[in-house]
């Protein structure tokens, strides 16, 4: 019961735990321990540019979708725990803030690779009774490779999904069969464009 509940937060947490390559243990409900120091959190914060890499053409026609996939990507790489939190959907539990820290300053920058509308079916077992409309968010999570958090490896790309709650966006785990089409269809674009970019050896 442990594992299967172990492999569900990790799912839950797609965005922090991949991109940082923290991994959460499986263990019981603890009680949360104090944040560190804040002088030198607020001073690392301070510092740090914006990391989001948002291009014009992926923006959808919802301003309220743009406005809040930049909020949350910024939010998510600017270390502020609480504002983290408040991303996520209410039926997920968001990353503890021990694991956040550990992680969040090793991340270079996060770049939208793909934002696509999707209706999903209705499935009560997860909680909607009805036909939902979302948002597949697909993003590439560039990690300092002299951070111990990007040195097994510097990239990732992550799967995540906007859901409304209470009319605001929220973020969600994507699930199985749109992280593996959305991944598919960003991959076969690729090889579309990448024969046109090699020079012609017969000089044609």
């Amino acid at each position: 019961m442990r594992t299967a509940t172990c492999q569900r937060n990790l799912l839950l947490l797609a965005l922090i735990s991949v991109a940082t390559g923290f991994v959460p243990s499986c263990r019981r409900d603890e009680q949360e321990k104090p944040p560190p120091a804040a002088s030198t959190s607020t001073a690392a914060k301070s510092q740090r540019p914006n990391l989001l890499i948002f291009p014009e053409e992926l923006r959808v026609a919802d301003s309220t979708v743009n406005e809040y996939v930049a909020k949350a990507m910024t939010t998510c790489a600017a270390g502020d725990y609480e504002a983290f939190r408040l991303l996520w959907s209410a039926r997920e539990t968001p990353l503890p803030r021990e694991e956040f820290e550990q992680g969040w300053q090793a991340v270079q920058n996060i770049q939208v690779r793909a934002l696509e509308k999707v209706m999903l079916d209705a499935d009560p077992s997860a909680g909607r009774t009805e036909p939902e409309l979302v948002y597949a968010l697909f993003i590439e999570v560039a990690l300092d490779p002299a951070q111990k958090a990007g040195q097994k490896e510097s990239r990732r790309l992550v799967v995540l999904m906007l859901t409304r709650e209470h009319e605001q966006w929220r973020l969600a785990t994507a699930p199985k069969p749109m992280r593996e089409w959305i991944k598919k269809k960003i991959a076969e674009a690729s090889a579309q464009i990448a024969p046109s970019t090699v020079p012609n050896p017969q000089g044609d």
